[in-house]
């Protein structure tokens, strides 16, 4: 072992669970989706504008099929 002391070591573990818990917070945000709508307001716009059109076009070429 190394010539550490406990206390040092005892530091150094608190602070490397603070990094992983930051680590961890960061990740779950990237993926959640309300942080990214609150985060990039436009860009989830967009999206949903654009899901929204792919849908309408469906729907629109299922109706013509139809008749």
């Amino acid at each position: 072992m190394s010539d550490k002391g406990m206390n040092t070591l005892k530091l150094e573990l608190e602070e490397t669970r603070d990094q992983l818990a930051s680590t961890l917070d960061d990740l779950f945000a990237t993926f959640n989706v309300r942080v990214q709508i609150r985060s990039h307001p436009v860009v989830a716009a967009s999206v949903f504008l654009a899901m929204l059109a792919g849908a309408a076009a469906l729907v629109a070429r299922g109706v013509a099929r139809g008749r």
